[in-house]
Formats: structure tokens, sequence, C-alpha cells
């Protein structure tokens, strides 16, 4: 509880010493977990980062490009994490040769607004339901994923106000599944998420 009331302290006395919050707030901040080193922390203050372990080998967003967004369409919501395969030594190199990105499909699910969002909090989804997809996108090819079990759960689904205005949501939470990626059994652990979702990275046509 200590470290976590560390951790949210140094986030928010770096935000408020910046003078262009809106650009201290799109940054991600990488906290190595101290049991799997080559994931960052679970959090739920917008760090602005994600990881999961893909058949043990680290897959992480980059701190030079955007970990996540939201676009709603043809009724369906798709929640995007970003990144590339590689140890945290890599995770300020935005040239990785393994870009790859996780999406989630989560059908009859269309929020109003942005700030429709936090109707997710506290919400644990079967992966394995049909009104569920999750594809892998390697550079910028796609496939479709058969989930043969595994569920992600959103913890914190909440608004952040900037001078008494909200300026995104946070969503922070967990995730784990196995699947068959082009005929193979894969195994993605120990996944977890917590990213700011604002007007400029949620989509809906």
């Amino acid at each position: 509880m200590k470290i976590n009331l560390i951790f949210f302290s140094l986030f928010f006395l770096i935000v408020l010493s910046s003078c262009d919050k809106d650009q201290e707030l799109d940054k991600s901040i990488f906290i190595a977990d101290s049991d799997n080193p080559g994931l960052p922390i679970y959090s739920e203050y917008g760090l602005n980062t994600f990881g999961v372990l893909y058949d043990r080998e680290p897959l992480i967003n980059s701190e030079l490009s955007l970990p996540s967004k939201v676009v709603c369409t043809e009724g369906k919501t798709s929640f995007y994490l970003r990144g590339h395969k590689g140890d945290p030594d890599y995770y300020y190199y935005n040239g990785s040769k393994d870009p790859m990105a996780l999406i989630f499909d989560f059908g009859n699910f269309i929020p109003e607004t942005v700030y429709s969002l936090t109707v997710l909090n506290d919400t644990v989804i079967n992966l394995k339901d049909p009104l569920c997809n999750v594809t892998l996108m390697v550079d910028t090819a796609k496939f479709k994923l058969s989930v043969m079990s595994g569920t992600i759960h959103f913890k914190k689904a909440q608004k952040l106000f900037v001078d008494m205005a909200p300026y995104e949501v946070i969503l922070s939470g967990t995730f784990e599944f196995q699947a068959l990626v082009n005929g193979e059994p894969k195994n993605f652990s120990e996944g977890r998420f917590d990213v700011g979702i604002a007007p400029d990275n949620f989509y809906k046509y």
C-alpha cells in the first residue's frame, strides 16, 4: 500500500509540476514489476502502460507510440493495446521489428461518449463469449484468435478531471487467455493495462 501511494504521489507530482498538463498525461511511465521485471507494474493511475507475457516473452507498449485506443463501429467496441515483443531495455525504442497489437472486440456494447466507458468499472468479460473476439495484429497482418479460455477484467474505469473539467477515462485492469494463433496454442498470461482514453483516441462512426 505504501509503495502504491509513492507511485501515485510521484505521478501526480510530475503532472502538477508541468506547465503543459495535457502533454504529461499523455506520456507513458514504465515502472518494472518486481516479480516480472519484463512487465510494467499493475497500476490504476493512468501511467499509459500495458504488458503481457506472450508464451513467457514480454509484449509491452513503446513509450513513443500511442498504447491504446477504443473504436466503436459496426455494432461493437474494439479495445486496442499496441506494443512490441522484447525486453524493457527496448521500451524507448520505436523501431521494433515486431510491432504488435491485441484487439479485444465486445459486441453489442457501444458507449455514447468516451466518458460512458466508466460503465466498465469492475466488469469481468469472458473472452469465450460469442459476442467477444480477440485479434492479434503483427505489423499489418491480422490473426483472429480462437480463444480456448480466458477473461479480461476492467477493474477500474474512472474519469480524470483537469482544471475541474473531464479530460479522459482511465481504464485499468488485467487479462489472461489461451488461444490458437495460426493453429498453434499460445498462452497470454499476467496481462495488465493502465491507459487513458480521451476524445483524441476514442473513435465512434
